[in-house]
């Protein structure tokens, strides 16, 4: 009998659930990348809307539809922003 064998199907399998675990991300990489995501989508709005005025595109659809992307992903971002806030002043305001 060969115990040795059970040892090893237990350390691939806790080298298993590691590689599966969620890693660990930092709140100000999630807050960097946000921004990121809104500025890109900014920008695209922006081009799309160049394009359109320029003459170098006809699609007023796909101007429009960036720019309501856009300004949603600001819309959202403010809401956050303002709970953030909210949050912050209510952890300010408790008495210890």
């Amino acid at each position: 009998m060969n115990i040795n064998a059970i040892g090893n199907v237990f350390a691939g399998a806790q080298k298993a659930a590691k590689a599966n675990e969620p890693k660990e991300e930092k709140f100000s990489n999630l807050l960097s990348d946000a921004i990121d995501s809104i500025e890109e989508t900014e920008a695209q709005s922006d081009a799309a809307s160049a394009a359109l005025l320029t003459g170098e595109s006809d699609d007023v659809h796909s101007a429009l539809i960036a720019s309501q992307k856009a300004e949603i992903a600001v819309s959202y971002a403010v809401q956050i922003r303002n709970k953030m806030i909210e949050a912050y002043n209510d952890i300010m305001n408790m008495q210890v």
